[in-house]
Formats: C-alpha cells, sequence, structure tokens
C-alpha cells in the first residue's frame, strides 16, 4: 500500500499505538494530523517531529469533537 501523500488524523498519536502510528505514517510520507488530551505530551511530540500538525481536544466531548472538525 502507498502511503506517500495521504493526509491521516491520528486522535491519541501522541502516546501508546497511536505514537506508533503517527511515526509510521510520518516515515512513509503522509502528512500527520495527531489530536491528543494533554498539552504536554502534544508538545513533547511537536518536539520531535515539528511537520505533524496538533490539536489538544477531548474527543470523548461533544463540543471537542466539533471543534476537532472544524480545525480541520
Amino acid at each position: 500500500m502507498n502511503l506517500r501523500g495521504n493526509k491521516v488524523l491520528i486522535t491519541g498519536g501522541a502516546t501508546g499505538i497511536g505514537y506508533e502510528l503517527t511515526k509510521m505514517f510520518l516515515s512513509a510520507g503522509s502528512r500527520v494530523v495527531v489530536c491528543g488530551r494533554r498539552l504536554t505530551v502534544m508538545e513533547q511530540l511537536r518536539q520531535q517531529y515539528p511537520d505533524v500538525d496538533h490539536l489538544v481536544a477531548d474527543v470523548s466531548q461533544e463540543n471537542e469533537r466539533l471543534r476537532l472538525i472544524d480545525w480541520i
């Protein structure tokens, strides 16, 4: 599967499995957008991978999901 040039949204992409997916998609040439709840974790991700777009949001909350959709 060719992943180069794709745009990928990963919720929880700054830790755990989401973080590994973030790294995989970046290394394959995709543009990655990460959403997560913790600002400090998101800032650490951004320091490691400056090309990652990120938004601090809790997708378990409806208003945060709507904000994410508007932001994207």
